[in-house]
């Protein structure tokens, strides 16, 4: 082994490799690796926490949406029962209407609950202050009572109003008779009579067709009868409604309705039955926004065929002033204060501030005001007929005969039958956000329930006959 190496001659002997080689070595090593896969880790981690915060920001987010759903779908609950709360508050009043006020309408007069109901709820549905305000007008301290109050920044307020004192346009529809119709008709054509509305009647409508109030010696195709097409709307056959005017003959014939409701760009049909709602008017040819403008609010689809005149609330004396424009007695038709528009405004506003003050309570006490307003005047007054009254009545004042089988067909006097609710369940969550939830619904005393399961009379009268949220 040893001879071996030593037989080596000096070219194979292996170099002797010094520090100074090595290390240029190692240098052409690291100069080898391409200078494109520098800093690949600190774009790995960049692109690493991009994701990762995109996640927790979305995360965040959804977290966030999710409590507010949660906290407005809790709101939007309280707020619904809030609402609900002022509906069945208002129940109560009206109860405590018919059992109290309307039991003894005589000796304490005309008194209506819902005309201070706004006041009355908020003890129960107000903020605290008002609530212990309302209190210490009576002398009754509610701090320590419990059951008072519906909690901070939480409310509702209640409307109340019956719609009694406006006119049913269903009782000129479905399958009423005749004479209803008629009745109807007549009540309209003098609601639509007074020159002031010329305006509403003599433009042409959105689909350029004339409107006219209603006129019998024209040609039927000539321009449209918004009075007959209130009617049509709601009765049941396909003839076109011929009104019966005293002193000519009676049209026969079987026109059909021919009011063009498919000729338009949104075509429709007539509905041939009865309103579901007031604003449904508005579908009827003729019936445009100013039409509903001056008639809207004197329009209702419940209650009774009769208005009550002592429900008429100020707003709407046109309504009273038709009414008895169309139950003057036939003799009186050609009378000048009848044919006076302002004289039979002035007349119809004179009876109902009145009644506000000496409330009716027959048909016969409304008779007497309209006749003869000062012979009523000095009756409630208790003064003798003969007397001088110590105020002097108003031009216009003069009476005019009213013929009482007419009156009977179109109005009642006495208590309220129908009511109209509108209650506003409101949260108040910070300066700037707020839930409210409006319940509209309509209450009808003399109806009878069918859905009730309890054997207590008193749920079965009465039921709703309109029930709408939002």
């Amino acid at each position: 082994m040893g001879d071996g190496l030593n037989n080596l001659t000096t070219a194979q002997m292996p170099k002797k490799t010094d520090r100074a080689t090595l290390e240029r070595s190692r240098c052409k090593v690291v100069k080898s690796v391409p200078s494109r896969q520098r800093g690949v880790a600190l774009i790995i981690v960049a692109v690493t926490l991009a994701i990762l915060g995109a996640i927790v920001s979305d995360f965040a987010y959804n977290a966030r949406v999710d409590l507010e759903a949660a906290a407005n779908a809790r709101d939007q609950l309280r707020a619904e029962y809030l609402a609900r709360a002022g509906i069945q508050l208002s129940r109560l009043l009206i109860k405590v209407q018919q059992s109290v006020l309307d039991a003894h309408r005589k000796e304490l007069g005309d008194i209506q609950i819902s005309e201070f109901s706004p006041y009355l709820l908020r003890a129960f549905g107000g903020p605290d202050d008002e609530r212990q305000g309302l209190a210490g007008m009576f002398g009754v301290d509610v701090t320590q009572m419990k059951g008072m109050g519906v909690g901070k920044e939480a409310s509702f307020d209640v409307e109340m109003s019956s719609d009694d004192g406006r006119l049913n346009l269903n009782c000129g529809g479905g399958l009423n008779d005749g004479a209803r119709q008629q009745g109807m008709y007549k009540i309209l054509d003098a609601l639509f009579w007074p020159p002031r509305y010329n305006r509403l009647f003599g433009p042409l409508d959105a689909e350029g067709h004339a409107i006219d109030r209603d006129d019998n010696t024209r040609d039927d195709n000539a321009r449209l009868d918004v009075t007959r097409a209130l009617l049509d709307w709601a009765d049941v056959d396909e003839s076109r409604f011929q009104p019966v005017i005293p002193g000519t003959t009676p049209n026969t014939s079987s026109a059909g309705e021919d009011y063009r409701y498919d000729s338009g760009r949104d075509a429709y049909k007539a509905r041939n039955n009865f309103y579901d709602s007031a604003e449904e008017v508005k579908l009827v040819r003729g019936a445009v926004d100013e039409f509903w403008g001056s008639f809207g609010s004197m329009f209702t689809v419940y209650g009774s065929c009769k208005v009550n005149v002592t429900a008429i609330i100020p707003d709407n004396w046109p309504l009273m002033a038709a009414i008895i424009r169309a139950s003057a007695k036939d003799d009186a038709q050609n009378n000048p204060q009848l044919l006076d528009d302002n004289t039979v405004a002035a007349l119809s506003q004179q009876i109902m501030g009145m009644a506000k003050i000496f409330p009716m309570n027959t048909q016969e006490e409304f008779v007497q005001w309209v006749t003869d307003p000062e012979g009523a005047l000095k009756k409630v007054l208790g003064l003798p007929g003969n007397s001088q009254l110590p105020i002097q009545l108003p031009p216009g004042m003069a009476g005019i005969p009213l013929d009482a089988g007419k009156l009977g067909q179109l109005i009642k006097v006495g208590p309220r039958r129908t009511y109209r609710l509108e209650s506003t369940g409101t949260v108040q969550r910070g300066r700037e956000k707020k839930v409210q939830v409006r319940v509209r619904a309509i209450w009808d005393t003399q109806h009878t329930n069918q859905n009730t399961q309890s054997s207590d009379p008193n749920d079965r009268q009465g039921t709703w006959l309109y029930w709408r949220e939002d």
